[in-house]
């Protein structure tokens, strides 16, 4: 399976992303305000716009996959390419692209 872009990237929150990282600087509420200014369908919540924005982040994936009957068979974090060089187990949340995995049965 393979997913992105994931919470942290700078377009981590899709509409919501006018910027790199807005959707990490401005509040959900603030974000959802702007929102309704061309948008009229009632969301009060990033949880409730037309197909969900789930946040999520490389170790609450990591995190679901422990906590079910699912393993890593592989794992891999696709960095952005322009941010490649800044890519590390530190910087991975927020230079990462795309997460592509094979998941298996735990043994």
């Amino acid at each position: 399976m393979s997913f992105g872009p994931t919470w942290r990237h700078p377009l981590g929150g899709h509409l919501f992303s006018v910027f790199p990282w807005a959707h990490l600087m401005f509040s959900e509420q603030a974000l959802i305000r702007w929102r309704s200014t061309f948008k009229t369908d009632g969301a009060t919540r990033f949880s409730e716009v037309a197909g969900g924005l789930n946040r999520m982040t490389i170790a609450k994936f990591e995190r679901l996959i422990a906590d079910s009957p699912l393993q890593f068979a592989s794992l891999e974090l696709v960095p952005i390419k322009k941010l490649r060089p800044f890519h590390n187990r530190v910087t991975r949340e927020f230079t990462t692209a795309v997460v592509r995995c094979r998941l298996i049965k735990r043994t």
